[in-house]
């Protein structure tokens, strides 16, 4: 004879454990990378490995001026971090560079430009990398 307490036990022990699958599942996708492949920081092999783009204080300090006084200021997506080499994504808003900072800076011509979190971005525009960080100290910046 089975006593009437069996059957509660048992569905206990099934709900303990269903409780613990699901909060070690919940664990484990908050250590998993962003589900929104493309952003962040770039394959480290040879081929896709982007130079930085180098600049003097004084280009670092004409482009954080320029472009904080005429472009939008960007929040950074879910998963992306302003750094050389990293991708940006397609919701981050990029404009060419202007012709004032293209005569002042000649090397980053080709690039563009945008602002995300108050950092100054030089952006390949065919591939989305990063490849300059421009703060507001321009001692400080990422290069």
């Amino acid at each position: 004879m089975i006593p009437a307490r069996a059957p509660v036990r048992a569905f206990s022990a099934h709900l303990f454990a269903a409780f613990l699958m699901l909060a070690l599942s919940a664990a484990a996708g908050a250590q998993a990378p962003p589900r929104d492949a493309g952003t962040g920081a770039a394959p480290t092999d040879s081929a896709t490995t982007t130079r930085a783009l180098e600049l003097t204080p004084a280009e670092r300090l004409a482009i954080y001026q320029s472009v904080t006084q005429t472009h939008k200021n960007n929040a950074a997506p879910i998963g992306f971090r302003a750094t050389v080499g990293a991708r940006v994504p397609d919701s981050v808003e990029l404009k060419p560079l202007s012709d004032t900072l293209a005569k002042l800076v000649p090397q980053a011509r080709d690039f563009s430009i945008g602002m995300v979190e108050k950092e100054v971005i030089l952006v390949d525009p065919g591939t989305r990398q990063v490849v300059a960080v421009v703060t507001q100290e321009p001692g400080s910046a990422v290069h």
